[in-house]
């Protein structure tokens, strides 16, 4: 789990033109609440934001706020980010603050390791259903992501929660059945070996009539309107 050192700024003035004013000078308003404690405004950079966000643990990081000018610090994560939709850069960023004896519900990251058979020697397509998986532990314990060997897996396998394994300091919280990674055939044979198995045995649809058909129906449409004249 990472953890590492941010320091911000104590925001004394609020409202929407002065964060238009922080923005503008390289800096983004924020604010750290939680743990039954006042929400407490500050201001951070946005690079170092975004480099949080960038690496491996991403929002998971565990920080130590450091406030600036002081040797005051904070356990905190990051919980949420506002994203400029036009520039998508991050123009607000929400901290909690973290009680280190306190276990917390969090979502992890998946990720796969090895290579499938399934993949490398049947052409197969490996599907990962849940990108995410929300987790119960202590801070301190947080994994950076959920690791799934894929290195056995053919065609039609599938690994779900119950597969899982993550020690006895972290807890999944979804169902034992549920499908995390499944190995498939690709859609395209599926679909040509669907069409076949339609088409045997089945008699060849008529999907119109030639010019010789039409001519030669008319014909003898003709032959038997003579026919019927003649009889009376």
């Amino acid at each position: 789990m990472s953890d590492l050192v941010l320091e911000v700024e104590e925001r004394t003035s609020l409202g929407k033109n002065e964060s238009r004013r922080l923005r503008r000078s390289g800096l983004i308003p924020g604010v750290l609440y939680g743990s039954g404690k006042r929400n407490f405004p500050v201001t951070v950079s946005p690079r170092h934001v975004d480099k949080i966000l960038n690496s491996e643990a991403g929002e998971n990081t565990l920080l130590d706020l450091r406030l600036k000018g002081q040797d005051t610090q904070r356990k905190a994560m990051i919980r949420e980010v506002q994203i400029d939709p036009v520039s998508s850069q991050v123009v607000h960023v929400d901290f909690i603050r973290i009680e280190m004896d306190q276990k917390l519900q969090i979502d992890v990251p998946v990720r796969t390791a090895g290579s499938a058979p399934g993949v490398k020697d049947e052409g197969g397509i490996l599907e990962i259903v849940q990108r995410t998986l929300e987790v119960e532990c202590l801070p301190a314990d947080i994994p950076e992501h959920v690791e799934i060997d894929i290195s056995g897996l053919a065609i039609g396998d599938q690994v779900r929660v119950g597969d899982l394994a993550l020690g006895d300091k972290v807890l999944l919280l979804q169902a034992a059945d549920m499908v995390v990674v499944t190995l498939v055939t690709p859609k395209a044979e599926e679909e040509v070996e669907e069409v076949v198995e339609e088409g045997e045995g089945a008699e060849p649809e008529v999907i119109g009539k030639g010019k010789e058909d039409e001519a030669g129906d008319d014909a003898s449409k003709d032959k038997k309107d003579k026919k019927d004249k003649g009889d009376s």
